[in-house]
This record gives structure tokens, sequence and C-alpha cells, in this order.
């Protein structure tokens, strides 16, 4: 097969016919993935894991058009096999095995798990301590500007582990972690884990991803998905569901680049909450 270096708009066209080839399978996969599992992020998720096969079923297509264009055409013009499509062609291909590689490697963004304690929003992996102590919360044993140490010992709790309080109240327990260094104050260390256990007073107070906690009992989970309790739509996500203890993890690959985001709620042998906990977790901290 011998392609025609060109640049006419006849080339163009036939360029274009393939992008338009590559939108189309891209559109219609994302369009009966959603129609599948209804959730648009894992619809976006898995076309993106599946780009080089939709680059190549694209490929396929634009072939069999020119196939059909070619035998029904006598025209010199159709007969025509451009390079400029060829070049095209292979260069969406092996970007899709690039994105379909890194997507399944590094996994995809998720959107924290939010909660909101006493009406103050935290979003953990992302709000600073700074953040709670301007709402009036403070760190026992510990000022706006004391010394935090990341010891890097621990592959979940990151910083320091600090119970937080409010009007002598105890609102639970938080990891606190520098940022981007070893050591930092307080008010510049980021919450990477919140935990509340369950005979803490002012339980009625806290709400994940605007789910009252009180409102919950073993029952929910033992019959719903935790994704349907607190209304979460993740693209690439685990559940674990024991007797006991039930946990959702959100972005499952490797957190070196995106951070993973867990939700625990943990119960005693009587079905009596113990604890509820939301982690993040990413390389940086570890």
């Amino acid at each position: 097969m011998k392609y025609e270096n060109a640049t006419t708009s006849a080339a163009l066209r036939d360029a274009n016919l393939f992008l338009f080839l590559w939108l189309l399978v891209d559109v219609l996969s994302f369009a009966f993935l959603y129609f599948k599992n209804g959730n648009p992020f894992a619809s976006f998720y898995q076309c993106c894991k599946l780009q080089f096969l939709i680059v190549l079923l694209a490929m396929i297509l634009h072939s069999l058009f020119q196939f059909f264009r070619m035998t029904f055409h006598s025209s010199r013009e159709a007969r025509r096999w451009y390079s400029t499509s060829n070049a095209l062609s292979w260069v969406a291909f092996f970007s899709g095995v690039l994105l379909s590689s890194f997507v399944s490697t590094m996994g995809f963004p998720e959107r924290a798990i939010t909660a909101q304690i006493a009406g103050t929003k935290l979003v953990v992996g992302s709000t600073k301590a700074s953040s709670l102590i301007d709402a009036g919360f403070s760190f026992t044993g510990k000022s706006a500007e004391s010394k935090i140490t990341n010891k890097r010992n621990d592959p979940f709790y990151y910083g320091e582990y600090l119970e937080i309080t409010r009007d002598g109240k105890s609102y639970g327990f938080m990891s606190v972690t520098p940022t981007w260094k070893d050591e930092d104050a307080l008010k510049n260390c980021t919450i990477t884990y919140y935990e509340i256990p369950g005979d803490c007073e002012p339980l009625s107070e806290v709400r994940f991803n605007r789910v009252g906690l009180t409102e919950l009992s073993l029952s929910d989970f033992q019959t719903r998905k935790i994704t349907d309790i607190f209304s979460l739509k993740p693209a690439n996500y685990k559940e674990i569901q024991n007797e006991s203890y039930y946990v959702l993890t959100m972005q499952t690959k490797d957190h070196a680049f995106w951070k993973n985001y867990s939700l625990y709620a943990y119960f005693d042998t009587n079905g009596v909450v113990f604890y509820y906990g939301i982690r993040a977790q990413q390389s940086i901290w570890e």
C-alpha cells in the first residue's frame, strides 16, 4: 500500500474523518457505560482505561470507510491513501496506549469525602489545622505554633495523632501532618485522618458527606452499599463489608499521584458503633 504525501483539502477531510470517528466511538462508549452503571465518573474512567481499544476501533472504521470508498468510487481521488491520516491515526493509537497505561497504573482523581463538624467543613487530605483553630477548635496539648513531626513510620497514621476539642467537648481525634516536609507548625499541617468514637457526646453534630452519623445504624451498612449511604459516586472504589467493620476505599490504585480516600465504620459485638473515620493517603506523607 502506497501512501501519498499531500496537504490538500482531500487529505484534510480524510484526517478530519478519522478524528470524527474517534470522537464518535468515545461518545458511544461513554453512553453505553453510563447506561450500564449510571455513574458518569466511572464511565469516564473506563473510557480512559479502554482508550487504546477505542482508538483501534476508530482506525478499523476509518479503514473500512476507505475500503468502501475505493470500491464504489472510481475517481482517482477516492483511491488515494494519505500519509497524514495514517500518521495521525498511529499518533492517536500510541497516545491511547499511554493514557490507558497511566490510568490503569496511577488510577483516577476522586472527589474527597467531606465532614461537617459542628457546622465547620473538613476535607480530609486538604483542610489545614488553621481552619479548625480559626473555627474555635483546639488540639489537646498543642498550640497553633507547636511543632508537629512526621516520623514516617506508619503507612496510615501520618504526623501526630491528636484529640480535637471545642467548648470542653471532645470531637474525636485527628492525624495532623506536615504537608511538604517532615516538621512544621501545627497551623500549617494538613488533616489526613479524622476519627470520632461512637460514645462521643457531640456525635450528633458530626456529618459525613452531609449524612448525620447518629442517623445511621448497623443495619444500614448490612443492607446498603456505603456509596449509597453517603451518596458517593466514585470512579474506582472497593468496599469491605464484614460483621463488625465496613470500609470504603476510593481510588484503589497507587497513591503516588492521586490521593486515596477511605471511610470506616466499626461496630462492637452488640451492633453499637465503635467509631467512624475518614482517611486520606498519599505517598508524599509516607
